[in-house]
Formats: structure tokens, C-alpha cells, sequence
């Protein structure tokens, strides 16, 4: 594999190449290809060839791949831009007629030297979505680093301080909120900003908020919409069949509740029309009282999702128990997947991926393992009456389901996989809660192995 200075030399000779005349702008397919540019500071830039571009982006992943911080602080976009930043000037004072392996490495060493220098620190951020949960209000409600609460309880919080939201926005949004008209604003820097607000949060009657630190823009926003599914997902546990819970929460972002329609033509006989709801308007109603009691109830296991959570959005990954919790984030989130998924047997792959990475990826027989240890449940005894046993229930689910559809020979994939869906879904459920159970009574454990013992 060719190193940073290797690319940096063939980014020097191409920059070279493209002086001569005639040579820029490039043609693709004899059409004239629009191409892109580097600002280079004092009104200069420098365009870019397509290879170019390509040796760009093979020098900033070779740069982020060797730093741990930079691949969970940044996506691969912004990584990009920056290093493309870092390059302009350099790029445009190069003697193209020095010694090549000379200039290579005093472009890298400048170009690193610029990305090291201080940068934009990436402070505290609070990212707000507005989204649908219970089919009732409930007090407002912390799963690490991700909160919900009533759309106006979050106004009456934010607007306690002036310089997040005005006084002027607090008293317009909470009578729109209330069901009232208002009057158009004029125009503002203020009035932009109640504009966003309502584009942020909608229609929907709870604001799920997360916060992060030291994640550029980007990865924060993307990282934080994911933060808020898995705690979601930690919420639906509490319920028997959490896909279906599931069908009510959904950030502003998501798919809605929509119906969806078909046609069906028959010969010799007439067109058949019919539609399907596909999601729900809200989640499960429930007490205000009651869901307080749950989260009390089951506080070590919400703080033990929290933690998994926090693990997720740190940008540098130094936990406590950063194995412990990349487990249980990775279930999590497989959980979250399998229970969004439509097609049935692509479900049990999720549900099964996500009983794998709690049994530390020793595939069938760690999770068997896992059931025995968490569920109590021996490999050699039914799951129900007259039920298979349990090491046939887990063949069926990892090796028919997972293993066999992700390698391309399952042969039975035009079956219908619903029991076995409903089946990796109960396993997953009660693996996960009891997972983050034990994670909660060993808080200084971080061998995930051992949630197999």
C-alpha cells in the first residue's frame, strides 16, 4: 500500500502535469467535467484534476486512520475539507522544479504541522430533534447523554437562558404551541431563529435532546440522531414486543405514519385495490406516575444504557469500561435496527447480530451460552411447551437465519420467517435487559465475556 509521501509525489507530479496548456478543464466523455478547487489564502486557488482529487482524499483517510480521536470526532467528508484547507497554501508556494522526494516530505511535514497546529475546539453541543414517544405527556427523562421531555417543558428550559432563546420566540412558540395563529414576524435574526425551531421540532409533542463535546458538525448531528434511536430502543425494552413500540417512536427525521397503497390485477376479473398503515401516530399510552415508577424501577440498567450511549458519542472512546460498553452499544443498536426492519428475515440477521456482539461474536454456541447464563435456560431443554429446545431455537435464528442469508445460501428465503422474527426478538429483548442488568450489578467489570458465565 502506498504511504502519505507516495501519494504526496504523484500529487506533485500531477499538479505539474496540469500546467501545460490545453490540459485543464478535463473532458469526460468529450464533455468538459466542471473542476473543483483548493483556496490557497490572498485571493488565489488552485484547481484540482480528478486525480488530484482522489490523491486528496487517499491523503486525509491515511491521516485520519492514524488517529483513533479523528475517526470518531469527524466524518470523512469534514475530514476531508480540512485537510484540503491544510493543503492550499503549501500547494500553491511549491517549486514544482525542486527535487521531488525533497518537496513531497515538506509538504506533508507543513500539511501536518497546519492539522496540529490549535484548531477549532469542538465544545459542548446540544442537538435537538423533535420527536413522538409516549401517546400521552410524561415528565421529562434523562438515558445518558440523550433527554426527552414535552415540547413546552424543553421551551420553559431553554428559554431560561436569553441568549438561547429570546423571550419574544418563548411567548410566540408557546401560543403556537397552545393552538393559537400568529402573526408573521418581521424580519430577523431572531424571527430565523423561531423559524428553526418550528422546522426542527414540527408538529410533534416531545423534543428529544442530545448532547455532545468535541464531535465536529456533522458527525455530531449524525452521531446524536443515532444516539437518540438506541435510547429509544432502551425504552421499548420495557415492553413485551419492542418492534412493535417501537412503530410509535420516531424522530421528526424518520418515516412517518403513512398509508400505503397497491393494485392487484387478477384475469379475467377486476383490479383489486387495497393499502396498509405502516406506523403509528405515537408509541404505547402510559401513566405519567407509572413510567416514573419504571424508570426508578430499572434506574442501574437505564444508567448502564447511558453509559453505552455516552460511549458511543465520546470523541475519544476513554470510558470507564470501554469494552463493556462498545458491547453493549453495538447491541443496542442492532437492536434498534432489527426492530425497524421490514422484511422478516432480514429482522432475525439484526436480532441475531445483536445477540452476537453480547455474546462477544462466539457465534451459535456464545450465544447459547449467553441464554443459559442470563435466562437461566439450558441448551438441552424446550423454550415452551412442546417447544424445541433451545439450542435447536438458536440454530434456527443464527445458523438457518443469520449465517445462511448473509452468505447467500439460505434456501429457505421466500419462507415466511415471522415466528422465527418474533422468536430472535424475544431472545434479543430479555439478552439485552439482562445484559444490562448484569453490566449494572458488576460496575467495575469490563471483560464482555463474561456476560457468557
Amino acid at each position: 500500500m502506498a504511504t502519505i509521501i507516495e501519494h504526496a509525489k504523484k500529487l506533485i507530479v500531477e499538479l505539474k502535469r496540469i500546467q501545460s496548456p490545453g490540459v485543464m478543464p478535463e473532458r469526460i466523455d468529450g464533455k468538459v467535467a466542471l473542476p473543483s478547487f483548493i483556496s490557497a489564502g490572498d485571493d488565489r486557488s488552485i484547481l484540482l484534476s480528478r486525480e488530484m482529487d482522489r490523491l486528496l482524499n487517499l491523503i486525509a483517510r491515511d491521516f485520519k486512520n492514524s488517529d483513533p480521536v479523528l475517526c470518531r470526532s469527524h466524518t470523512d467528508q469534514e475530514w476531508n475539507r480540512e485537510v484540503r484547507r491544510a493543503f492550499g497554501v503549501p500547494l500553491a508556494d511549491l517549486d514544482l522544479d525542486a527535487n521531488l522526494d525533497v518537496s513531497a516530505q515538506s509538504l506533508i511535514d507543513q500539511v501536518r504541522a497546519s492539522l496540529t497546529s490549535p484548531q477549532p475546539v469542538f465544545g459542548a453541543h446540544e442537538h435537538v430533534f423533535g420527536c413522538t414517544l409516549f401517546g400521552n405527556n410524561v415528565a421529562g427523562f434523562e438515558i445518558g447523554p440523550v433527554r426527552f421531555e414535552p415540547r413546552l417543558d424543553w421551551l420553559t428550559r431553554k428559554a431560561a437562558n436569553k441568549l438561547e432563546i429570546s423571550q419574544i420566540t418563548a411567548r410566540r412558540l408557546t401560543r403556537r404551541w397552545n393552538g393559537a395563529r400568529l402573526r408573521k414576524r418581521k424580519q430577523s435574526i431572531d424571527a430565523m431563529h423561531e423559524e428553526d425551531i418550528i422546522a426542527a421540532v414540527g408538529n410533534c409533542p416531545c423534543v428529544c435532546s442530545v448532547r455532545t463535546s468535541g464531535l465536529a458538525s456533522e458527525a455530531g448531528t449524525l452521531k446524536a440522531q443515532t444516539a437518540a434511536h438506541m435510547a429509544m430502543a432502551v425504552i421499548a425494552l420495557r415492553w413485551e414486543t419492542p418492534s412493535r413500540t417501537l412503530d410509535g417512536f420516531r424522530l421528526l427525521s424518520d418515516p412517518g405514519v403513512r398509508r400505503e397503497k397497491s393494485l392487484t390485477f387478477i384475469p379475467g376479473k377486476k383490479v383489486l385495490g387495497g393499502s396498509s398503515l405502516k406506523g403509528m401516530p405515537h408509541g404505547p399510552r402510559i401513566k405519567s406516575q407509572d413510567w416514573a415508577s419504571e424508570l426508578k424501577k430499572h434506574q442501574p440498567d437505564f444508567e448502564v444504557a447511558g453509559e453505552a450511549i455516552a460511549y458511543f458519542l465520546s470523541a475519544s472512546g476513554q470510558v470507564s469500561r470501554p469494552r463493556m460498553m462498545n458491547t453493549l452499544a453495538q447491541a443496542i443498536l442492532w437492536f434498534h435496527e432489527a426492530c425497524r426492519e421490514s422484511v422478516p428475515v432480514m429482522a432475525v440477521v439484526k436480532f441475531s447480530a445483536s445477540l452476537d456482539a453480547l455474546a462477544n461474536g462466539a457465534k451459535s454456541g456464545g450465544i447459547r451460552r449467553l441464554i443459559t447464563a442470563r435466562l437461566h435456560l439450558a441448551a438441552d431443554k424446550p423454550i415452551r411447551k412442546d417447544g424445541p429446545t433451545m439450542k435447536a431455537a438458536v440454530e434456527e435464528i443464527y445458523s438457518d437465519g443469520r449465517s445462511r442469508t448473509i452468505h447467500g445460501t439460505n434456501d429457505k428465503l421466500s419462507h415466511d420467517w415471522t415466528s422465527t422474527k418474533a422468536l430472535s426478538e424475544q431472545f434479543a429483548r430479555l439478552c439485552l435487559i439482562m445484559s444490562l442488568d448484569w453490566a449494572a450489578s458488576n460496575a467495575t467489570t469490563d471483560d464482555p465475556a463474561l456476560l457468557q458465565r
